[in-house]
């Protein structure tokens, strides 16, 4: 999947609303000035919480629905441009003694298999642009206390090698390449147990994470959590360390991502993952397609990221905006322009397009269905539009 910041990217234009629009209340909004073949010219009977009806593909695939909401509309006053936030993350890494048994066929063990993946992410020149810190779990570097002796958090919060942004060329001209594959060929598990401490790992690449989204609050933050063990040492109880991810997406905007290798325990990596806001765990299994397995997961969690998650524009000073009154407008390369259907959550997207808020009560970000992310992705020449005013075309209740 293609990254926005290569030479050819999706544009993305946001229509930020200058004056608040009539019909509040979901009753009725003026059509097109101009009028259009979806809207007529008239008025637009919204008919409560839904528009125009279905949440069908549009003949793209993409999540459309049958009604188009324009820039030109009379709710709709004003545009405004941005770009699609970049994101950070912070990747916290099993080392634990686990990791020196077999990994495949061949006699490679966990460690050697996961950490050929690691590299070849991180030298991947699709990830040009991404922003990536890195730590290993247990591990006294850079400081004593990550593993089930010290349960540290602060020192668990305290990347290995710091944040820093991948670029296209190949280390050693790429310095930030070198730095984390230095330091994960430094970091081969030793033989002496300090434990699996998931919940310090966790909670110190969280607090990180946190830290961070408050100094660059318009950026993405994100942890991936690696490990093929069950908790061991620093707190072992599942509900315990997904509550530190749900709480960390409520209160920061900062998803988790679980992959689990072999040796981890399905159920806790799945619960990791949905408290985490990313719906489910990933799993790549001992033997001969692991370290494949391993990048492509890195790659899809990437892809996702960079691709089709994107904050909530800003209205001018004094004007409030409703999140039911936000619409977003995908237009293909030498397409017609087609307003994507809103979604109540990420669970919606299963078998349906469109987007969804990362919180529906209190929105920051908009975020595509991976459906309508693969179509959107997939067209260098694509647009997005959003609309801030009128009404969003939602789902029709079945």
């Amino acid at each position: 999947m293609r990254t926005i910041f290569g030479s050819v990217g999706a544009i993305l234009v946001l229509g930020v609303v200058i004056s608040a629009c009539s019909g509040k209340d979901g009753s009725e909004v003026n059509g097109a000035s101009g009028g259009s073949s979806s809207t007529g010219g008239g008025k637009l009977d919204l008919g409560g919480s839904t528009v125009g009806g279905a949440s069908g593909t549009g003949g793209n695939g993409s999540g459309a629905s049958g009604t188009v909401i324009t820039p030109d509309a009379a709710c709709v006053t004003g545009t405004a441009n941005a770009a699609l936030s970049s994101v950070n993350m912070f990747v916290m890494f099993d080392r634990s003694t686990s990791m020196n048994d077999p990994g495949n066929d061949v006699g490679d063990s966990r460690w050697v298999v996961a950490s050929r993946a690691l590299n070849a992410f991180f030298a991947d020149p699709d990830a040009a642009g991404l922003n990536l810190a890195l730590r290993f779990f247990p591990h006294d570097q850079p400081a004593d206390g990550c593993n089930k002796d010290g349960c540290d958090v602060a020192s668990c919060a305290m990347p290995l090698v710091g944040l820093g942004t991948l670029t296209a060329e190949t280390a050693p001209a790429d310095v930030h390449e070198k730095a984390l594959t230095d330091a994960t060929a430094s970091a081969t598990p030793s033989m002496m147990t300090q434990g699996t401490p998931i919940y310090a790992a966790l909670a110190g690449a969280l607090s990180w994470s946190a830290a961070q989204r408050m100094k660059t609050p318009a950026e993405n933050g994100v942890v991936v959590l690696v490990t093929d063990g069950e908790a061991n040492g620093c707190g072992d109880a599942i509900d315990d360390i997904s509550q530190l991810a749900a709480d960390a997406l409520a209160q920061s905007g900062v998803r988790t991502y679980a992959i689990g290798l072999t040796g981890s325990r399905e159920e806790d990596i799945n619960q990791i993952a949905k408290d985490g806001g990313t719906e489910q765990g990933i799993f790549v299994a001992d033997g001969a397609t692991a370290q494949q397995e391993l990048l492509a997961a890195l790659g899809a969690i990437r892809g996702q990221l960079l691709d089709c998650d994107f904050p909530m524009p800003e209205p001018k000073p004094g004007v409030e905006v409703e999140p039911n009154f936000i619409n977003v407008n995908y237009t293909p390369g030498g397409g017609a322009k087609a307003t994507l259907t809103r979604l109540a959550d990420e669970s919606a997207c299963a078998g349906a397009s469109g987007w969804y808020y990362d919180n529906p009560t209190t929105p920051t970000r908009i975020i595509l269905c991976p459906s309508t992310c693969d179509t959107v992705t997939a067209d260098s020449m694509a647009s997005l539009e959003i609309l801030l005013g009128c009404r969003s075309v939602s789902e029709v209740p079945k």
